[in-house]
């Protein structure tokens, strides 16, 4: 039986209050904050401490079972787990921070390129992802980037070909084209060219960019959710959508993705760190505010929540019996039942969906 929004926010209060007391915090929900369940997780990664940070979905086109979860440990490389969690590969990159992926056409062999900031390297890695799920490396194409530590990172898809936004601590974006060298040998090789710098008044981290709407979506920490055109023709007019209130914007603005929809509709997910929670928004202009979730202990399933969320990932086409209508994913910054090192949650979007009557 699917409970009201009100006994929702009031389960979802109840959450904090426990979780505040077991983690010595005092978090409060959100007024409009609603309570899911997590359907699935991951094996944790296997760095101690603070490690997963963020999650890219790469959808199986021919077979969707057959889909990949990328995520980072910011300790080791990257790990790659099929839909019921588990393990499928571990690639030794270096302290790769943020990850987002985008589907290729024109590389034969391949399904998806996806790109990640390497703060050991201090450059941006490339990875192809084979038709069979197996996520290869691009060692020979990483791109240095001149940034003293590269953090969050988004890709973005235009009539210029692929693209990549890469941030520093400092504020400093850069967007990077994607370039084909020509292939010496079976695995394709990229290059880039920067094509455009701005900068934001203080420390960025998650993004992501609307290919359809052309559109850059950036979090500002400690200052909230802005907006910014993703051409990189055009100049870096920045717009709020969101400030941080201590309410429904908890510092820091963490990971955020978009829930695509025909026609330009869907909404923007973005992780409240601060207060535990998730902020969902129209995808267009005005941005209204639709409400949060936050994820709670799946006692049938015996899949903790999540918590202080660094990176997330929303699909709206991997879809199958357990997500019907896309699918979340959420790191997990305390995996508690057992307590095991971090992992990322996955979730139902029609739950959230029927939970925020969107």
């Amino acid at each position: 039986m699917i409970r009201s929004k009100l006994a929702c926010s009031w389960f979802a209060f109840m959450l904090f209050i426990l979780t505040a007391c077991a983690l010595e915090e005092h978090m409060v929900a959100p007024p409009k904050a609603v309570l899911v369940f997590a359907q699935g997780e991951t094996a944790p990664v296997l760095s101690a401490e603070d490690a997963a940070d963020d999650p890219a979905i790469w959808v199986d086109p021919h077979n969707i079972d057959n889909s990949r979860i990328l995520g980072t440990d910011k300790q080791y490389g990257l790990e790659v787990y099929n839909l019921e969690g588990e393990r499928t590969q571990r690639l030794a990159v270096g302290r790769v921070n943020n990850i987002d992926i985008r589907a290729l056409s024109d590389v034969p062999g391949w399904s998806a390129i996806a790109a990640a900031s390497n703060r050991t390297r201090n450059t941006i890695s490339l990875f192809l992802v084979a038709h069979s799920g197996e996520v290869s490396w691009l060692s020979a194409s990483e791109i240095p980037t001149g940034l003293s530590e590269p953090y969050g990172l988004c890709m973005y898809m235009s009539d210029m070909g692929p693209q990549v936004f890469v941030n520093d601590k400092d504020g400093r974006f850069q967007q990077w084209q994607l370039l084909r060298a020509p292939q010496d040998g079976a695995m394709p090789q990229f290059g880039a060219r920067l094509v455009r710098e701005f900068a934001v008044s203080n420390q960025p981290e998650g993004c992501v960019a609307d290919d359809e709407q052309g559109l850059l979506f950036l979090g500002v920490e400690d200052e909230g959710i802005r907006v910014v055109s993703a051409d990189a023709r055009e100049e870096a007019n920045i717009v709020s959508v969101a400030d941080i209130d201590d309410e429904v914007l908890v510092a820091d603005v963490e990971g955020m993705d978009l829930y695509l929809q025909e026609g330009g509709q869907g909404y923007l997910v973005v992780s409240s760190q601060g207060n535990f929670s998730y902020a969902v928004y129209d995808r267009q202009a005005p941005y209204a505010y639709r409400g949060s979730f936050v994820v709670g202990h799946n006692t049938e399933l015996a899949v903790d929540g999540s918590q202080e969320t660094d990176g997330l990932a929303v699909s709206s086409i991997l879809r199958t019996p357990q997500y019907p209508q896309g699918m979340v994913v959420t790191q997990d910054g305390f995996n508690t039942h057992p307590e095991e090192a971090q992992n990322f949650k996955y979730l139902s979007w029609r739950q959230i969906s029927t939970a925020l009557d969107l």
